[in-house]
């Protein structure tokens, strides 16, 4: 069965959903705010780089850098709702003059040649459609010593159950995911150097136990019907256990790496 096609645009509409974000607990991603940290460890994030973090959702990261290491950060998001929520967090932080958040497309990249010192994504690349014309960008806009920071789902999309490798699947980050070792040779293939990669499930299994309880405590109060799935939370809730079940046994899993400019 071969997941239907599912546009950036409906991924990024799912995202700003109230009960996706309620469901994911103020974390969009495996690891949340550590994972980040250790994605600028990796990067050697300075307070002179110039960031860019592709896929920014609702500015967690871009606000991080700016925040605690001092950068100018930017980030570009699909979604018009996500780039205003992003634009009253930096205002709300106080860090509106050291941030930017832009409406964009990651095919296309709305910035110059060699503009940033750091860019990073985080567990976006899955649900672009092309994804090797995403990692061009990615690297078209470092400069010349620039690192690249990429955390992303990992999956053997043939063997997951067909709940997995549909729409939901899709928009889940599952089932349009890379198998092992593809982001190695997109990255290669764009002219990057892969100088680390870390191997990162136990996040993954960690967010799908979250979303699980909140998923049974959706049930529990009566909440069912307020999720976004058809089926309400009992569905979301199968689907959750299946991916968990996938992750444990390997055929799903999460992935850091680190490239620079080769």
């Amino acid at each position: 069965m071969n997941a239907p096609a599912v546009s950036t645009a409906q991924c990024a509409a799912a995202y700003e959903h109230p009960a996706v974000r309620w469901l994911l607990g103020g974390e969009l991603h495996p690891g949340g705010r550590a994972l980040t940290q250790r994605a600028f460890e990796l990067v050697g994030l300075d307070a002179t780089d110039r960031v860019l973090d592709v896929g920014s959702g609702d500015g967690t990261t871009v606000l991080l850098a700016a925040g605690e290491h001092g950068c100018h950060s930017v980030g570009v998001e699909y979604g018009d709702g996500a780039v205003a929520e992003a634009r009253r967090h930096a205002e709300e932080q106080g860090l509106a003059d050291r941030v930017e958040f832009v409406a964009g497309d990651a095919g296309s990249l709305p910035f110059a040649d060699a503009e940033f010192d750091v860019v990073l994504s985080e567990c976006s690349l899955c649900v672009f459609s092309d994804k090797a014309r995403a990692v061009e960008e990615m690297g078209r806009v470092l400069a010349p010593e620039g690192r690249l920071g990429l955390s992303d789902v990992v999956a053997e999309v043939d063997r997951l159950p067909d709940a997995l490798r549909g729409a939901m699947g899709a928009i889940a980050c599952v089932g349009e995911a890379l198998p092992p070792r593809a982001h190695r040779q997109l990255l290669e293939s764009a002219g990057l150097r892969v100088v680390a990669e870390e191997e990162r499930s136990a996040d993954a299994i960690a967010m799908a136990d979250r979303i699980m309880d909140r998923l049974r405590g959706a049930k529990i109060v009566g909440l069912d019907g307020l999720i976004p799935v058809e089926g309400g939370a009992r569905a979301a809730l199968e689907l959750v256990a299946k991916a968990r079940e996938a992750i444990a046994d390997g055929r799903i899993g999460y992935s850091l790496l680190h490239a620079a400019r080769a």
